[in-house]
């Protein structure tokens, strides 16, 4: 007769070296779990300076499992540590996967689908397919075989978007009340609300012209960044509009982008134009050195007209949205069937939104943006310089805060 014995297998080798962690590996059964499997594991130790543990369980009712990871490291004798870290997974918790996309950005929702249907699909599949393939199948489906480079127009709408952010500078606002409060608690005092802006453009000095500063300089890796993204503006409304020609589904969804990426490239420009603006003023300022006071005034009125420009710009680019959004939007108004809207700023939550009653929201910190008061600046110099030297005023003003064309 034949009896089975258990045994274990003890290394005779003395110091650290790799192998099966077989003593602390438990097999057993519950109730709740059923037969399981706990820290069946691998140690690995190539060299003296450090080592891996991984290990891991597994219950068969569920299913679930549990994976560890433990690294021990000592290098040039000063550093040393250790790097932990687990994944589980249990199949029998997943009950449902929510994916929430919120407007109070004053995002249009037609730019959430690729998250409404690649989280679902990530949450009951973790581990793949992965973020790329996930992708790929969603332009595929939602828009059709015959989108094109679909994965570099997300890419690029994400890029300039953080770009939009970031190419402003935020401020305390002077706009807005002070936040009482959050979730948290009650501010004492109130704390002030923040809004985005620019450095002012400088101001001429009345007798010879001469800027006040130099904007240019001040922000020349700004206008470095609003040049090289401007150029891949042109590559992203390129692809819109190509895609825009050929896809079999969901038109509106690149018509809500092209909108965007206008309003991207509406601020590029502004920034750009800013700093011609600038170099106007300091070439007005070395006409008038010379003396040519023909030559500063028009140097003046080109930098007042590309002003205005920028103001047509900024509310062509309000209209083409605000047009494209309502095709799927009710209008926002101050008054609709007999009710009137409560214009009240929350002085709690910041939502981009409730800035403005209309959709002037989409460029509010460019009416924010104190440039109606520089050309009003510069127009009254300039008509005092012009009358000085007997050339004829100017009466045209820049009415900034005008969002009609």
């Amino acid at each position: 007769p034949l009896l089975a014995l258990p045994f274990y297998v003890f290394p005779i080798k003395p110091g650290r070296h790799s192998g099966l962690l077989f003593p602390q590996t438990e097999f057993g059964f519950n109730n709740r779990a059923g037969q399981f499997i706990r820290n069946a594991g691998y140690y690995w130790a190539p060299n003296d300076y450090f080592d891996v543990t991984m290990s891991g369980d597994y219950y068969q009712a569920e299913p679930a499992w549990v994976l560890r990871g433990d690294l021990v490291y000592k290098l040039l004798y000063r550093l040393d540590g250790r790097v932990t870290g687990s994944y589980a997974r249990s199949g029998a918790d997943i009950m449902g996967v929510f994916v929430a996309g919120w407007g109070d950005a004053g995002l249009h929702p037609e730019t959430f689908w690729l998250g409404y249907a690649t989280g679902p699909a990530a949450g009951w599949h973790p581990i793949s397919p992965g973020p790329n393939e996930l992708m790929n199948c969603f332009y595929r489906l939602f828009y059709g075989p015959s989108a094109m480079a679909m994965g570099r127009v997300y890419q690029l709408m994400s890029e300039q978007a953080q770009f939009w952010e970031d190419s402003w500078e935020t401020v305390p606002s002077a706009a807005r009340p002070p936040i009482f409060g959050n979730s948290y608690g009650v501010f004492d005092p109130p704390r002030p609300e923040h809004d985005q802006s620019l450095s002012q453009l400088p101001s001429p000095s009345p007798e010879y012209l001469q800027p006040s500063h130099n904007w240019s300089l001040e922000n020349a890796r700004r206008l470095e960044l609003a040049a090289k993204f401007l150029n891949e503006n042109d590559e992203l409304l390129d692809l819109l509009n190509a895609n825009m020609e050929q896809v079999e589904f969901n038109r509106y969804n690149l018509e809500v982008f092209l909108s965007i990426a206008r309003l991207y490239r509406q601020n590029l420009q502004m920034i750009l134009d800013l700093g011609r603006m600038n170099d106007l003023m300091k070439s007005a300022a070395a006409a008038a050195g010379k003396p040519d006071a023909s030559a500063a005034v028009g140097a003046l009125d080109e930098a007042l007209d590309l002003a205005e420009s920028v103001r047509q710009r900024r509310n062509a680019a309000l209209q083409d949205a605000t047009t494209t959004w309502y095709k799927s939007w009710f209008p926002r108004v101050a008054e609709a069937n007999g009710r009137r809207y409560l214009d009240k700023v929350d002085d709690v939550k910041d939502h981009y939104p409730v800035r403005t009653v209309d959709m002037s929201y989409l460029v509010y910190r460019e009416l924010l943006y104190p440039l109606g008061d520089w050309a009003a600046q510069v127009v009254k110099v300039r008509n005092i310089y012009a009358q000085a030297h007997h050339l004829p005023s100017r009466e045209r003003i820049l009415d900034w805060k005008k969002i009609e064309n």
